[in-house]
């Protein structure tokens, strides 16, 4: 299948969740609209790979199948995403035992490199807030899948409450400045949070690159690992599980008018 071919197929999905957009709807079909975005032939031009992929979604139903197990309750409020064993959680909780049950499940789960808790305490969305938070997530993968310069199935897309979150990889920081750029100019959008990273150029030593913008946002310094912390990034080094901080500078294209942010990675 051709790169045409598969933006085309991307677009589809696109369409079909903005078209979706009026119904009610909760954080499981938010989730599924995410899951669109990096969809249109899922391995095809991923940078995980077939390989890869089949990992993430061994993970995804390892942690789902823990979640069942634990608290049944977890799916109907936790959206789950996850890239090369970077677990991305997000939703509203009424309980914050649902939380720390959430995401001490999703650490349980074998391959889980790295955990990131944006779930935060709070009742469910409403139809307005749901229906606005799926418009937003179509927009940009259709933003996404004309621009010859993103590789659309790299990135895994969340949006909760006007807070658009990005999973994933891409090979040039140009590549991540025009996903940001995106982003942060669709209409509703509060914020973005960046948890991507560069797999060439840059980052072709391993180190994490992500970019910021807007210079008013300053980055939360990561602490061992606190299921009650929404916002920190846990990762697993070494022996144990721990945690670091790298990041890259601003960039350069300044955000349109307006207080949307660009939260670093993690």
């Amino acid at each position: 299948m051709t790169l045409s071919h598969q933006r085309v197929l991307s677009l589809a999905l696109s369409l079909t969740a903005l078209a979706s957009a009026t119904l009610p709807l909760g954080g499981c079909f938010i989730a599924a609209v995410g899951a669109a975005a990096g969809a249109g032939g899922y391995t095809m031009g991923n940078e995980r790979g077939i390989g890869g992929t089949a990992s993430d979604t061994g993970i995804k139903t390892e942690i789902n199948a823990i979640w069942a197990k634990d608290n049944g309750q977890i799916p109907s409020y936790v959206d789950l995403n996850i890239f090369e064993g970077r677990v991305l959680l997000t939703g509203g909780v009424p309980d914050p035992k649902i939380r720390d049950q959430a995401v001490a499940g999703a650490w349980k789960a074998s391959g889980v490199k790295e955990v990131i808790n944006e779930i935060q305490v709070a009742q469910g969305a409403s139809f307005s807030t749901a229906a606005s938070d799926n418009w937003i997530l179509a927009r940009l993968n259709s933003d996404m899948v004309f621009d010859g310069a993103v590789r659309t199935p790299n990135y895994s897309l969340q949006c909760v409450d006007g807070t658009v979150y990005i999973l994933g990889i891409a090979r040039t920081q140009n590549e991540l400045d025009h996903v940001l750029n995106y982003a942060r100019n669709i209409p509703n959008v509060r914020q973005v949070k960046n948890y991507i990273r560069i797999r060439s150029g840059i980052g072709e030593d391993g180190g994490t690159q992500l970019g910021t913008s807007g210079g008013n946002t300053q980055p939360s310094a990561l602490s061992a690992p606190d299921a009650g912390q929404p916002g920190v990034s846990q990762r697993a080094t070494g022996g144990g599980i721990g945690s670091g901080d790298s990041r890259d500078p601003a960039l350069n294209s300044p955000p349109r008018s307006g207080p949307i942010q660009v939260t670093p990675l993690q």
